[in-house]
């Protein structure tokens, strides 16, 4: 199947790789997303074993290996991984236990769930039900999300995060951990004995990081309700993109600046930034559109590292900026 995805489901949207059920409804327990995702099996424990010789007969003889364990899928018993004997699974009733723990409410609304890279990777996303819509910016609606992604022996562990990523596919699996990385919205259950008396701290971490949300939604409101004139609006361009110092500067650097310039003129003029290109949010989000997905990368792992890995220091300077225009 496209997209590393084995098996899986959607509520009402379709994924981009057009695979996996799409349901009208959420499931309405944990028991049910699983089944509809593919998670029936979990990933069980057993002795690895070495040739240790063949007798007169012809018969090999094995020994168990001490110290390690094979990793495998308890409805094929195919191999997952191989760890040491200190590493304990968290099974897929387990991440069901954990979100709704974390959450601390009976219904959860299971967005989405699915197995990845022949069963070494699963997930489950859970939709909190507290949309941010912003008054005076009624076409962006932001669903945050709780999700736990689990990686069955390999390297990552079984993590929980708050994030806006829904989790479709393996691309969106990897784009959510970055994400929880970057923003610092991410509990990790190592696995180990005792993962369990973790869940208190994991639910403290996933409360701050709906604080994060709320306080993000605060100073959205915020700047939706500063006013910015055309010619603050033209001073904010001018100096995010700044031109060189005279006598620094060539005419290919000059045209660049100005074509830079232009393209958040662009941004700024666009149907999906038009309506709020009047307000301080509107030039932070016109900043963060080109940051993100117009300036130049010089490959992709550049690109990625801008818009997922790192924290983008001209997204922060683009707040502080339109704040001197407005108070200039």
């Amino acid at each position: 199947m496209p997209a590393n995805v084995e098996s899986m489901f959607s509520v009402r949207e379709m994924p981009w790789h057009r695979e996996g059920l799409v349901l009208d409804q959420h499931p309405r327990t944990w028991a049910e997303a699983r089944q509809l995702a593919g998670l029936t099996w979990d990933p069980i424990t057993e002795s690895v074993y070495e040739l240790v010789g063949v007798d007169g007969h012809g018969q090999p003889h094995y020994r168990a290996i001490e110290g390690w364990q094979r990793i495998a899928r308890s409805d094929t018993s195919a191999t997952l991984w191989i760890n040491r004997d200190s590493y304990a699974v968290i099974d897929h009733g387990e991440m069901g236990e954990i979100v709704e723990a974390l959450l601390a409410q009976p219904n959860v609304k299971w967005e989405t769930a699915g197995v990845l890279d022949e069963g070494r990777s699963v997930w489950c996303l859970a939709l909190l039900d507290e949309p941010i819509v912003l008054a005076g910016d009624a076409t962006t609606v932001t669903l945050p999300y709780i999700g736990i992604t689990n990686r069955h022996g390999l390297p990552g562990g079984c993590t929980a995060r708050c994030t806006a990523v829904r989790i479709v596919c393996g691309n969106t699996f990897r784009a959510a951990e970055l994400e929880g990385d970057r923003t610092g919205t991410t509990f990790t259950f190592i696995h180990k004995r005792g993962w369990r008396n973790r869940l208190t701290q994991a639910r403290e971490a996933i409360t701050g990081a709906r604080r994060e949300i709320r306080a993000y939604e605060e100073l959205a409101t915020e700047l939706l309700g500063i006013r910015i004139t055309s010619q603050q609006r033209e001073l904010f361009v001018r100096e995010f993109i700044p031109m060189p110092p005279e006598g620094l500067v060539t005419d290919r650097v000059a045209r660049n600046v100005e074509d830079a310039r232009a393209a958040i003129r662009g941004i700024l003029a666009s149907p999906t930034t038009a309506p709020v290109a009047h307000t301080a949010y509107g030039l932070v989000q016109a900043a963060g559109e080109y940051l993100d997905h117009v300036r130049r990368s010089r490959s992709w792992e550049t690109k990625l590292n801008r818009t997922l890995i790192k924290p983008e220091p001209l997204k922060a300077q683009a707040l502080r900026l339109v704040r001197e225009v407005v108070a200039a």
